[in-house]
């Protein structure tokens, strides 16, 4: 019995190794930096995980683009990302703080349908105003 209570007590005391938004962090860090295709990393940012691990999702997502701009905006110009994804990264780049980076990365870009979209949807922008 004593060893049962200790045994409860220690798990208690160390609480859980990670819940649901921990580990939709962890593995989102570890797909984006496997080799995947873009394809591939849309298709994953497209399936729902739940609210706050999905959030935590494209929280990482978004703070890995600006260590990687090319990738990031080949990736939002694949043709399965949808107006929702596009949605979800343009509140989370300024959920995140990151509108200052993500406007320079944006600047220019104006080739492409989803280049415009993100680009007009990112708060703070002041492009040649």
């Amino acid at each position: 019995m004593k060893l049962i209570v200790g045994t409860v007590f220690l798990v208690l005391l160390a609480g859980c190794e990670c819940d649901s938004i921990c580990e939709a962090n962890r593995e989102t860090k570890k797909f984006l930096n496997s080799d995947k295709t873009n394809a591939e990393i849309v298709n994953y940012l497209n399936t729902y995980i739940g609210e706050a691990p999905g959030a935590e999702k494209y929280s990482v997502f978004v703070n890995w683009g600006v260590n990687n701009p090319l990738k990031f905006v080949a990736i939002m110009n694949e043709k399965e990302v949808t107006e929702r994804t596009i949605n979800l990264v343009t509140y989370k780049i300024s959920d995140m703080g990151q509108s200052n980076k993500y406007c320079k990365i944006y600047e220019q870009r104006t080739e492409t349908e989803n280049d415009k979209n993100i680009r007009n949807s990112i708060l703070g922008c002041q492009y040649g105003l």
